[in-house]
Order: C-alpha cells, then sequence, then structure tokens
C-alpha cells in the first residue's frame, strides 16, 4: 500500500485594508496593528470592530496618504490590548482610548509605494460594495477595511510592476499566489494527481474506513513563501470522502459525470467549511464529515458562482453534514457557513 503524507494546497483566506496614517512607521517597527476599541465619544465604529474579524494568516494591506506601502500577514488573532506607549507620544489628529485592539502582524514593505489614485478609473469600474472602495473608486477612510479579492489582487499586481528589490517582489508574487489561488482551484495539482492515485491504485475496502468521529487538532505548517502558518491538506482524506459519496454528486446524484481511468465516475472533494476557516474552529477541519463529492459543475458554481446561486447547493450540504460535524466538534450554523462564501 502506498504511503500518503499531508500536502499543503490552496486555500481561502480573508485579505483586509488598513488605512493607517501618522501612526503607520510605528506600527510598522512595531509589527503589530492597533486601534481603539470605540471612537470618540465613545461611540461604535466599523472599522475599528472589523479589527475583531482578523485571524492568524490573514493578509492585510497597508495604505498611508493615499499611497499602498506594504502587505503583512497576522501572526496571531485580534485580541484585547492597551494603546501601545509609542502610538500614546506620536502625533495624531486626535486622542484615542486606552482600550484597544492589537493584531500581531509580519510587514513586507514595498521598496516604490504605489499610488492608489492612479487606478481610480478602474476601482471605479469594479466596485465591490463590501470592499474597501467607494463607488467613485476613493477610499472609505475606515481604520480597517475588507478588500474585495480581485481588488486586492489588481493592486499587488501593480506593485509587482514596480518593485525593484529581489527579495521585495518575491515576497510580493508569494503573498499574490497564496491570495489568487482560491481563484484557481480548492485543490491544487499536486494534491489533484495524488488523489487521483489513490482512487486508481488503492483497494477501495481498504480505504473505505467509518467516518472519524474524533475531535482531531488542525494539523498546521509553515509556508515557505511568506512564513505564515497555514493548515495542511490531506488528499487520502479526500479520496475517502469520494469513496464515501460512491462518486455521486452530494447536491444532484443526476448531475452529468465522466469517467476516471480506472471506471469510476469522476467527481471533486470540496471542504464543506473553507479549511482557511480553522481558526474559528477548535478542531480539524480536514476531515472526512467536513469533505463532500461535487460534480465539477457545482464544485465551480460554489468557487465562481454568484453567491444567491450557491444558496441551495449550501443548504442541502449542510442539512446533510451538520450532525456528523458536530460529532467531529465542528458547530457551524448555516448563516456563519454561507459568510464564508460571500
Amino acid at each position: 500500500m502506498l504511503e500518503y503524507k499531508s500536502y499543503l494546497g490552496v486555500f481561502f483566506m480573508t485579505v483586509y485594508y488598513v488605512f493607517q496614517g501618522m501612526t503607520y512607521d510605528n506600527e510598522r517597527i512595531g509589527g503589530y496593528v492597533w486601534s481603539p476599541q470605540l471612537a470618540k465619544g465613545g461611540r461604535k465604529n466599523a472599522g475599528y470592530d472589523r479589527m475583531t474579524k482578523i485571524r492568524k494568516g490573514d493578509f492585510i494591506l497597508h495604505s498611508v496618504a493615499g499611497e499602498l506601502r506594504a502587505i503583512s500577514y497576522a501572526t496571531s488573532n485580534c485580541y484585547k490590548a492597551p494603546q501601545p506607549q509609542e502610538l500614546i507620544d506620536a502625533p495624531k489628529y486626535i486622542e484615542w482610548g486606552n482600550n484597544g485592539y492589537k493584531v500581531d502582524c509580519k510587514y513586507f514593505n514595498f521598496d516604490t509605494p504605489i499610488s492608489v489614485k492612479d487606478y481610480k478609473d478602474w476601482l471605479k469600474h469594479n466596485f465591490d460594495k463590501d470592499s474597501a472602495f467607494t463607488i467613485h473608486g476613493t477610499g472609505k477612510q475606515q481604520y480597517m477595511c475588507n478588500i474585495a479579492e480581485h481588488q486586492a489582487i489588481f493592486l499587488l499586481e501593480q506593485a509587482i510592476k514596480l518593485q525593484r528589490n529581489p527579495e521585495v517582489l518575491s515576497k510580493l508574487k508569494a503573498a499574490l499566489e497564496e491570495i489568487a489561488g482560491d481563484k484557481i482551484s480548492e485543490y491544487n495539482e499536486l494534491e489533484k494527481e495524488l488523489i487521483n492515485r489513490i482512487l486508481e491504485e488503492e483497494n477501495e475496502s481498504q480505504l473505505e474506513l467509518e467516518l472519524s468521529s474524533n475531535l482531531m487538532p488542525q494539523e498546521t505548517t509553515v509556508s515557505v513563501q511568506t512564513g505564515r502558518v497555514i493548515p495542511k491538506r490531506n488528499p487520502l482524506i479526500a479520496a475517502k470522502a469520494l469513496i464515501k459519496a460512491k462518486y455521486l454528486c452530494e447536491y444532484n446524484n443526476g448531475d452529468r459525470t465522466f469517467l476516471r481511468k480506472n471506471s469510476t465516475a469522476y467527481t471533486e472533494p470540496h471542504h464543506l467549511i473553507p479549511i482557511s476557516k480553522y481558526g474559528d474552529f477548535s478542531y480539524s477541519l480536514d476531515v472526512v464529515e467536513n469533505v463532500v463529492s461535487l460534480c465539477s459543475h457545482c464544485h465551480n458554481l460554489l468557487h465562481y458562482g454568484r453567491f444567491e446561486d450557491k444558496i441551495a447547493i449550501l443548504r442541502k450540504l449542510y442539512a446533510n453534514r451538520k450532525f456528523v460535524l458536530k460529532k467531529c466538534g465542528i458547530d457551524v450554523e448555516f448563516e456563519q457557513l454561507i459568510s464564508y462564501y460571500k
């Protein structure tokens, strides 16, 4: 029997866009981003609240005075922290409260910043209401914002064109590859090949094990390119999930498929809860219970389709899996699940 390891694949993460201003240098040198919990007068602030959503491994694009100057990745989840002394001493437009939110970050600085206003027309024509830019292509001027993946990818591509330092170029290209990865496929080519080999070469009776129903810790590794901590994924788990589903699409058993070389129907494995969201859960998301078998049409729809067209598929898959997921310590409400697909 062949021996298989857990292999690093492509996965989802969240990308954020921060408007930093006069405290940028202090935060960059200190390796963090920090915001107060409340705005002046004790009011809630959407940009500050969004800090609490940041998880270890997420990317952040750093904008100062209209220039994109760096990209970082979070080395911690957001946590409550008092205002650092260097920010208290730094010149700024308003005085902040001492109670704040902090995220530790690894910064990669551009050797040549890019002027975001140069791309105002592109941002206007590629507007996303949940992103960092208005319908006019200008920044929303909140402290921390989400940014649509297609906008993050475009801005990084423009930044890469301007950089001259080989180390900076290497880091930016690696970050771009990791952000763009989930637009290509959930599993990379190496993983797909391994899944096919397992299905074609192994005895199904040896692979078709009972559902794990175990509380398994999520394994992680470190990206060689960027140094980010990222989740591992095992192709053997994917192969078992396809066997469990008898090579049928779990949304529509009648959906058209073609045959693999071993004459089994070709379906594709898909993590129902994206494995990159492992920080939201106490136990592993890389278990058979969380991997569904889908035809190519349904799988691509979940990756590339309109959000409203995904709901019916997700509702059925969730109804079929929610109880077995709970047995693995993965307790998720439907609204939380669909938020991962917006």
